[in-house]
């Protein structure tokens, strides 16, 4: 059993923790976790490089698991996040889009109701259960995204959800979504993040915006040459893992609890429940539906040439 399974509706909506074990053997293949006690440092790498690093549901939920085990692990201070080939990662998997929500890609089953929207995605965290990005986000441990090219979608958040991000120069940001929804997911934490007048110009556009800009909009920390990208993030690494424990989790409660008062886990919740109204978007006949067209003309070619702009017009 693989990802296949997953773009199943009758297959995918299932608690997301049960989800993760009954998918587990494979997970553990595409979600590697490498740890070294000695520095107390663990490093997580996206394993799908034939995919871009595109994740599904039970990825997320995987994940989230593993980030708990990790944050009760006192053999790990510092978590770095990579990814595998050619990219750190390029989102979510086009064909599981609304899978988890019991969305029929057919065109002819039921609608789900609010009942299974809002399921999925209320709570902490993108698709709410599964906690996309508030298991990096609410770590108690140092969390450093180490980015190479593409770095869209949910592994945009993944990375911006990070206490630090180094990047290689031809690495780029931003998340499809924007450009055929519109404004979705975890822009609250965004906010906090970028300028805001970037931020709406990334939302309505879908523009991706290079390292040098990321860097000059302190989005990110540095920008190193490919070759020397792990060697400055294991300095970083090793630098944070030098303080004390419990510094590092004082810290980072004092970090969340700022972050909260300023307003992120209320934006959080209403961006949820965003998601799951857009997940019942109409769209007029003239405007680009990218499941009607994902349904009629398959993965390969969904978006037309020019009409969409960021990575998915690639795959």
């Amino acid at each position: 059993m693989g990802r296949e399974v997953i773009y199943d509706p009758a297959t995918a909506t299932m608690e997301p923790s049960k989800l993760a074990e009954r998918d587990r053997e494979w997970l553990k293949e595409e979600i590697l976790l490498e740890k070294e006690p000695e520095k107390k440092i663990a490093r997580i790498t996206f394993n799908i490089p034939e995919k871009l690093n595109t994740m599904v549901d039970s990825h997320y939920a995987y994940l989230g698991h593993m980030m708990s085990e990790l944050d009760w692990d006192d053999d790990v201070k510092v978590i770095i996040f990579r990814g595998a080939g050619r990219c750190f990662g390029a989102g979510h998997d086009i064909r599981g889009l609304g899978v988890r929500h019991g969305i029929d890609e057919t065109g002819k089953g039921r609608r789900p109701g609010q009942k299974k929207r809002i399921l999925v995605d209320r709570g902490g965290g993108i698709r709410g259960q599964f906690a996309i990005t508030d298991p990096i986000r609410n770590s108690v441990k140092v969390t450093i995204a180490q980015v190479h090219s593409y770095c869209y979608g949910a592994h945009f958040f993944f990375a911006m959800a990070c206490d630090m991000v180094v990047a290689t120069p031809d690495a780029r940001f931003t998340h499809p979504g924007f450009r055929y929804i519109g404004p979705t997911n975890d822009i609250d934490l965004l906010y906090q993040i970028m300028p805001p007048k970037v931020l709406t110009e990334m939302v309505f556009t879908g523009r991706a915006i290079s390292a040098q800009e990321a860097l000059q909009y302190g989005m990110i920390n540095k920008i190193v040459p490919y070759d020397k990208l792990e060697e400055e993030v294991t300095k970083l690494a090793e630098a944070a893992a030098g303080l004390p424990f419990d510094g590092i989790v004082i810290g980072k409660a004092l970090l969340h609890g700022v972050q909260d008062a300023a307003g992120v886990r209320m934006g959080n919740y209403i961006c949820n429940l965003g998601h799951a109204l857009q997940t019942g978007m109409h769209y007029e006949p003239d405007e680009y539906n990218l499941l009607k067209e994902r349904r009629n003309k398959g993965i390969r070619e969904p978006l037309p040439k020019g009409k969409v702009v960021g990575l998915l017009s690639l795959i």
